[in-house]
């Protein structure tokens, strides 16, 4: 199969599954839920600014 062949492959299936490429080869660490801090050093008791959540089907129950 060529290069182009297996890359159209690829993405048909995220496009199919609906899950993020990077869930489809196994990189869930891009996409588990982080928290966003306004400084480098949190202090104790400093909440996030907001939280980044993966919205894909397979972080639904994460």
């Amino acid at each position: 199969m060529s290069p182009e062949r297996a890359v159209r492959r690829f993405l048909e299936d995220v496009e199919r599954s609906g899950r993020p490429g990077e869930c489809e080869i196994g990189w869930h660490h891009l996409c588990h839920p982080q928290d966003v801090y306004a400084s480098d050093r949190p202090g104790p008791g400093e909440e996030p600014v907001f939280s980044i959540r993966c919205a894909c089907a397979c972080h639904q129950d994460a």
